[in-house]
């Protein structure tokens, strides 16, 4: 069974107060490329007056695959790993960005294994939004389903606590994509829930197939758009793979990073930074609170084409 506090956890992320939009900085555009060609997604005002202008995404060039926007946090040194995210002591408008402005709009939502966030102590990570006003949005505008479809990438099979774990509790249908090793762990959790799927590519746990997994997605659950969350094993398989197509990068630039941690993007990790990506919009929020210590800078980048 769910534990209760996670319970009381997954009754407060849908309070409404919790998404005033008074409570969160707008953003203003520094920069946009107009050459880029871009998909403007279906924006409510909410969100367009709290990021400074409508959604925008880049669909993949291949058509048989879903596309994939990645989102991950820096500090102006490229440290872009933290042991628990209250380290990189983000404000409101951050969280809303990470959490709903980036969600809402997509078809499915990813994330690694791993569904908690570093620490035993803390909440799991969702894979859905709760703003109501976005839920209705989604729901009532675009005709889509209450919840994204959850993708969860385990090459092991194995997830911390299985069926007990929120993300089935509370979330609408799941995929789980593993490796032919790991699908055997993943079998009773597929016949006590009808709402998760086990999918394989690949036939050992560190030799996955991002591709595959990309094109089952588009052609057997109609997921045209993914946001992968991480953790860093998953999204460096993305960018290895060559399967990114949008990289949604919030830096802080008042923020240093632990020298202990190794960057995103690290000669030590073998993961060498695209070098070509081009900028396709860049933002800041219009009023500063340091104090909360703040991503300063937006940015959304995509590969040359």
């Amino acid at each position: 069974m769910i534990s209760r506090e996670d319970k009381v956890y997954l009754e407060a992320e849908a309070k409404p107060a919790k998404y005033v939009a008074s409570r969160f900085d707008r953003l203003r555009t520094l920069y946009r490329n107009d050459q880029k060609q871009t998909v403007i997604l279906p924006t409510p005002e909410k969100v367009r007056n709290i990021y400074g202008g409508d959604v925008e995404w880049v669909d993949s060039p291949n058509q048989d695959r879903a596309s994939v926007g990645i989102i991950y946090v820096q500090t102006l040194d490229g440290k872009a790993g933290f042991k628990a995210p209250w380290e990189a002591r983000g404000g409101l408008t951050d969280w809303y960005h990470f959490r709903e402005i980036l969600r809402f709009n997509v078809d499915a939502v990813a994330a690694a294994n791993n569904l908690r966030r570093g620490n035993d102590d803390e909440r799991p990570l969702l894979l859905s939004f709760y703003d109501p006003e976005l839920v209705a949005y989604r729901q009532k505008t675009l005709k889509k389903s209450r919840h994204p479809l959850g993708v969860i990438v385990t090459g092991s099979g194995l997830i911390r606590n299985g069926l007990d774990h929120p993300v089935f509790q509370s979330e609408g249908r799941t995929v789980v994509f593993t490796s032919e090793e790991g699908a055997p762990n993943l079998e009773s959790l597929a016949e006590e829930n009808p709402n998760v799927s086990v999918e394989t590519i690949g036939e050992t746990p560190r030799e996955l197939d991002m591709e595959e997994m990309l094109r089952i997605l588009k052609s057997k659950y109609d997921v045209e758009r993914l946001l992968a969350l991480g953790g860093p094993g998953f999204s460096t398989e993305l960018i290895m793979q060559g399967c990114v197509d949008n990289y949604f990068i919030n830096m802080s630039a008042a923020l240093s990073g632990n020298q202990a941690v190794k960057s995103f993007f690290s000669d030590e990790t073998g993961v060498h930074p695209p070098s070509e990506l081009e900028l396709v919009s860049l933002k800041m929020p219009k009023v500063s609170k340091s104090e909360e210590g703040e991503y300063t800078l937006y940015m959304h980048w995509t590969p040359k084409r």
